[in-house]
Parts: C-alpha cells; structure tokens; sequence
C-alpha cells in the first residue's frame, strides 16, 4: 500500500419529497440480474434458485388451496390453478393505498392529510353530538383505518377494521378524485395505471361480483397478485420504470400503527345514508386490532402490546396483503427475494399463517446467516445489522494491512508478532474492526513471504498452520464483536493471470479461505483492494460470484476501489453490498460532502464504508472527521490508525461512536443537511419520526426544521467525553425547533430526537 496509490413536525408529503429527492435521481435503470415476467412468467425450478421440491410440496399441502410462488423474479412453484381469478376480500387494501399514493403523485389530492370532505361533503353534517368528528376524517386516517367512521371516536384516536369506511374510500377516491364510474374504473384506472403497466395475464377487476354487489372488491388469480407483490419488492419499480415513487413503496410497508393507538371501544356513531359495506354488514363494524403490523392497509411483522411477534417464525421484514384471515393472501419476503400468492386456502388467522411462512421460508435452502452474524439489513440495504437483532455501526483501525503478517517468520510459516496484543488494546479502548490482507505479495505491498501458502509457493497449496494461527486470532475478534474486513488481495496483487476468467486453481484457494472462515459471525468478505490496478471490473465480479456460492453464510461481500465515489460497475451485482471508499480529502467537511453524494449515487443498492481517507490526523481533527463520514451515511476505517502506535484516546473516540450510533435507529435514516437549524452542521433523519444532529462547535442551540408534533425523547451525547444526558417526554409544537445543550455536554455534541407519541388532541 505505503500511500495507498490514491488520489487525493412534517406531513407525509413533505417526508416523500425529502426521501425522494435523496434516493431516486435520475431513472433507475435496469440492473442485469434482476427479472421481470413479460407476459408470461419465466419458470426455474426450485432447485435452480435454492428452494426445496419437496419442502414446497409440504408447504403447499398444509395450505390448500391454490397459489404460486416467485423467487428471484422467476415462477418456481404453483399448486392447484393458479391462473384461476378469484376475489381476494381484504387483500384488494394495499391497492387502495397504492392508488392513494398515486393520485398525491400526480397532485389529484393536495396531501395526505386533506380532509376527505372536501370531496364528500356530507361528511360535515354527521354526528353534530360528537362535534361533527368525521368533519377532521382525513386520506391518512382511511388509509390506516383510523377514520373512525360509524363508531364514536374522533378519526386519528382509534384503529377500526371497518368495511363501511373501505367502501367509503374507494368511492372517494375512484369515484370522485379519479373521477371513474363502476362501469369505467377498471378500465380507466385499474388497467391503465397499474395491471396492464404490469402486463397481467388473467384481467384482474375491481368488480369481482359486479358493480352492484360490493364493488371494489379485487378478483385477481394467485400468478397476477405476484406481479403486484414482486413491485414492491422492487420498491415501487418495475423493470425500468418507477410506476410508484420508491419513498411511497417504501413508506406503504414499513410504517406500522404505533400500539399507543387503541382498538375502537366499537360505540356506534352516523353514517351517511344509504353508506355501502364493501364487506361486512356488522354495525359497529370491529373486526380485529392492528397488532402494532397494519402499515397504511399492508400487514407487516411486528409486535403487538404484550411483545409477540405478528409472524415468530419468519422473517422480519415479511409484509403481506391478507383477506379472510389469511384464506386470501400475498406476502413478500424481500430479504430471501421472495413472494407468495394464494387463494381458497385452509389458513385461518395469524397462528397459521405464520405456520404457512415457516413452512415457506424452510424450503429456502441457499446460504441463511447465524443468528447474531452482521448481515445487510433487508429493509435498508444502505445499513448493516445482526441477524435477529438491531443494527451495526463499524467505525475503526483501517491498519494495519499487514496485520497477519506481523512478526518474525517461523519455519512453519506461522508468524512471532503482536496480534494478540492488538486485538487486546482494540477490545479494551475501542473501536471494532481491523483491515488485513490474505495475499500481500505477487504484486503486493509486502514482501514474498506474505501469502497462506506452503513456503509462500501457491502451487504448493494452502499452509493448515498459518490458517490454524489465523483462526486463532479471528476467534477472538469474533467473540469480541470486533470485524474481520478480509482482504483477499492487497493492491496490485496477482498469483493467477487469467484476465476477466477465474481459474480453477483460484477459484479452488477462494473456496478454502471461505470454508475455513466462514463460521465468523463479525466478518466482511473484501475481493481486493484499489481493484483496477490488477483485476477487471468482469475478474472482481467472478471472484464475487465464488465466494457468494462457497459461502453458506451469505456474509456481506465488499470491492476496495482507487478512488472516487461511483461504484456503477458493481452497483446492481447480487454479489456486492458494500462499496469501500478511498477518498483523499483533507477537512471533515469535504468528507462529509463526499460521503454524501456517494449515498445520493448509490440510492440504496449498496452500503458504504469510508475505508481509506490520507491524513486522517488525531485528537479532534480525526474525531471530527468519524462524526462527518457517519452522519453522511457511511462507516469509517481509518488509513494509518495500526494499533500499535494509534493514541488511546482515537480508540475510544471510535468507540464512542459506535456505542452512540448502535443505540440509536440510524439504520433507518438518511442524509438530511437540509434539516439543520441553529449550530447543527449535519443530520441524519428519517423525518417526522427521529433524527441525529450533530454540530462541532454548539456556541448557541441546535435543532432541526420541520418536525411533526409530539412529545420525543432527547439523548444529548459529548462527543468528546462520551457523557449521555437524557431529556425525556420533551413537547414539541411541530415547525422548526431549537434546543439549547444541557450542563455538562460540551461543544462538540451529537442530539438523538425521536418522536414518542403524537401531541395531544
């Protein structure tokens, strides 16, 4: 390496634009490995896409019924007629909200929070002894079915699964925003804007049983309901086209009813004349509490007020569409690429849906992480996380690259040096990683002998004793949750000179170090660093695709580039999940304006790491720098920090920060400078909800634009210090709000806001 060879309180509206304006850009194009059915689906058999034949045979016989199931965007599985179009009951929900988004897209409403009166004016004249409550129903409160409407409470302050207010937001809104008939909405919007777009084969209609019995109840077969699945897998996009903002996809699955918000104590209440029921006929019409799992008319896999688990048994990024308790249903598994469609079943309510998903989800027989290991993060593949747990933060020595390599050479090949002793500084001062070199010589930065081979020769095949030692040394890290970025090559390093093709020879020495590793819950595969001096953009994802397939973890896979911020070549590669940053700037600000753009660049496809930056310096400069990489979206490694000679105090600054940034919901956030008020320089956010400020010089107050009213708790942090001063049940008006820094938090500071409850009515 020596110089490393480089050169130098907001309505949702709003929340969309901001989101928006940081993750779309330009057009998405196409990345080559995903698939999209024309108009007919593509077939793979299960075993061609890590499922099990005969676990999927198990799962469909427990559900009955008829349905299909999608992986990798490809038809893997049917069981009865899955072509068949039947009405899905309550599953036809997320389509109202998808059509709710779109019309705030293409500004048919002004916002989410728009009374619905202003389109159903009789609205106003209900209920005078309850104060004209449903005078305050708004878009937001028919799309989580908190309107309240027919029951007593005021819209906002109650759940109330309630098919008179369904039957009252569709008319609204297909009837009167899109300004369709019964006799036209499918045609006019149905078709036009969203089945035909996804090529459906089977003629799906909001008129399942006519336009005089229940319209707005969707009869669609199993196969077409996995198209409507497999785009919001995609997030909203389907090939190259955004047909929904991927802000308003995201926002649709993910944004579960709080448990502060009660079931509807069922007290009947006015409804207008003549009020339809695209359902049931009960009055008051209760059917079920959210479960802290209904996101704007998606079930998603939360918890619920006693802490069970919506679905215990799959994977927490599951959401679904769901009719009749389950007999009718779509869900999407986006961190296994995964949808299911079925109808007619014998699933009957949450305990056997979730039984169904087990059953699913077992059949997917490719690599599963270890419970606990460092994986990306299925809902945001921008973060990392644990499996089965909350999200990571690394932040550490980007040195020594050598550290396998450190010590006198026995004749075993083993090595006489400090490993232990640095593991052991690092575990007690802090920070959590260490950057090291499988093969530094062959072109390499260090000297023949420094490769795994038996006496350094790689014909010779790989040396059980150097691997032994190394195992020693990673177990340890591993206990201690410390990460091993492992570097498969140094820079310029070449044993195999076989341009863009990977030999067997290699290819066999790439398996063997994943095989022997692998076990690791803390560790990041890297194919080599600063790849371009040797290797092709062809040769890196080769190498990538191998150590995928010989890994039966799935751990993270990261390329080291030269420098710069665009990592296009390996931006859609299923293979790659994280970009390792050179960027050789020599202020905290230019580092952080460069992490920022480099996550406006890779809009969620990839996380990032800052991992080679010169001049880090120490004391508050380097400080100063981790805080600027972290809150522009990256993690930080730091180029000359080697242990040995790093100051305990840059130690514990690292962390400092990933003690601060693991206590918080980062991992949900994004860039959002523009939010800073007062002395913030940076912000984190995901707006409306929570936020992370930080400032380096606090002279006056801090604080942030635009926030949504309510009480939120307040973690003041000195950066400096580590000293955590927690303000909880804080009220806030909503607008721009600033704070001034409690006794005992110095100037430099970091502020994690997040929002409790809503503001009292």
């Amino acid at each position: 390496m020596q110089f490393r060879r480089g050169v130098v309180a907001m309505s949702t509206a709003l929340i969309i634009v901001l989101l928006s304006s940081l993750w779309l850009g330009a057009a998405m194009s196409r990345p080559a490995n995903e698939v999209f059915p024309g108009a007919r689906w593509e077939s793979k058999t299960p075993q061609d896409v890590g499922m099990s034949q005969e676990a999927l045979e198990a799962f469909s016989r427990y559900v009955g019924g008829r349905g299909c199931v999608v992986r990798h965007g490809y038809m893997v599985y049917t069981w009865g007629d899955a072509a068949q179009r039947g009405d899905v009951a309550s599953a036809v929900k997320p389509w109202y909200a998808h059509f709710l988004f779109k019309a705030l897209e293409e500004g048919k409403i002004a916002s989410i929070d728009e009374p619905v009166a202003a389109y159903e004016p009789r609205l106003m004249t209900l209920n005078p002894a309850l104060g004209y409550k449903d005078r305050q129903m708004t878009w937001r409160h028919l799309a989580t079915q908190t309107a309240c409407y027919g029951v007593a409470e005021k819209p906002g302050t109650a759940f109330d699964y309630n098919d008179w207010q369904m039957a009252l937001f569709f008319d609204t809104l297909f009837l009167k925003v899109y300004g369709a008939t019964l006799a036209t909405v499918d045609e006019e919007v149905l078709h036009s804007m969203l089945t035909d777009r996804l090529e459906c084969q089977d003629e799906p209609t909001f008129l399942a049983f006519g336009d005089d019995e229940r319209a707005g109840r969707l009869a669609i077969s199993p196969r077409d309901f996995a198209r409507f699945g497999l785009l919001y897998l995609h997030e909203g996009r389907w090939r190259d086209e955004q047909l929904l903002s991927r802000a308003y996809a995201k926002l649709a699955v993910t944004d579960p009813l709080p448990n502060s918000i009660p079931r509807t104590a069922g007290q009947e209440a006015e409804m207008i004349p003549g009020q339809r029921s695209i359902g049931s006929r009960a009055i008051p019409d209760n059917q079920s509490d959210h479960l802290g799992s209904y996101s704007w008319l998606w079930w998603t896999n939360g918890v619920d007020r006693q802490g069970k688990r919506h679905w215990p048994d799959a994977p927490l990024d599951t959401f679904g569409a769901v009719g009749h308790w389950g007999i009718r249903a779509l869900y999407v598994i986006p961190g296994l690429d995964l949808i299911v469609s079925w109808n007619n079943t014998q699933v009957r309510g949450p305990q056997m849906e979730n039984e169904a998903l087990r059953l699913l989800t077992e059949a997917v027989v490719d690599a599963d992480p270890m419970q606990g290991q460092i994986v990306v993060d299925g809902r945001h593949r921008q973060w990392l996380k644990r499996k089965g747990g909350g999200p990571v933060f690394i932040c550490g020595p980007g040195d020594p690259e050598g550290f396998l390599y450190r010590g006198k050479l026995n004749p075993d090949g083993t090595r006489d040096g400090d490993q232990m002793a640095l593991i052991r500084k690092l575990n007690a001062l802090g920070g959590n990683c260490i950057y090291l070199m499988a093969v530094r010589s062959h072109g390499g930065d260090g000297d023949s002998t420094q490769n795994p081979f038996v006496d350094h020769d790689p014909a010779k095949g790989l040396n059980q004793k150097v691997l032994d030692q190394w195992e020693t040394w990673f177990t340890v890290m591993d206990r201690n949750n410390i990460v091993i970025f492992f570097f498969f090559y140094d820079d310029n390093a070449c044993i195999w000179d076989t341009g863009d093709q990977v030999g067997e020879q290699e290819a066999g020495f790439i398996r063997a170090l994943v095989d022997r590793f692998e076990h690791h819950r803390n560790l990041i595969w890297c194919v080599a660093e600063e790849y371009s001096e040797r290797f092709s953009p062809q040769r890196v994802r080769n190498i990538a695709g191998i150590i995928r397939s010989a890994d039966d973890y799935n751990h993270v896979i990261a390329v080291h580039k030269h420098s710069g911020l665009r990592f296009d070549e390996f931006a859609n590669d299923p293979n790659i999940d994280q970009f390792a940053i050179q960027y050789n700037v020599g202020s905290a600000q230019q580092l952080h304006e460069g992490m920022v753009q480099a996550w406006r660049i890779a809009r969620g496809r990839y996380n990032l790491n800052m991992s080679e930056a010169a001049d880090f310096g120490t004391g508050a400069v380097l400080r100063q720098k981790l805080w600027a990489c972290a809150m522009g979206g990256a993690y930080v490694m730091v180029l000359g920090m080697n242990i040995a000679d790093t100051p305990k105090s840059d130690l514990e600054d690292c962390g400092r920060l990933v003690r601060f940034m693991e206590a918080t919901n980062f991992n949900e956030m994004a860039p959002h400078d523009e939010l800073a008020l007062g002395d913030t320089q940076y912000v984190l956010a995901r707006p409306g909800h929570s936020y992370i400020l930080y400032t380096a010089q606090a002279d006056g107050k801090v604080g942030v634009r635009g926030m949504k009213a309510g009480v939120y708790e307040l973690r003041w942090f000195d950066c400096a210090t580590g000293r955590s001063v927690i303000q909880p049940q804080v009220k806030v008006a909503g607008g721009n709000v600033l704070w001034t820094k409690p006794a005992g938090v110095g100037n430099e500071l970091a502020l994690y806001v997040r929002r409790c409850e809503p503001a009292a009515e």
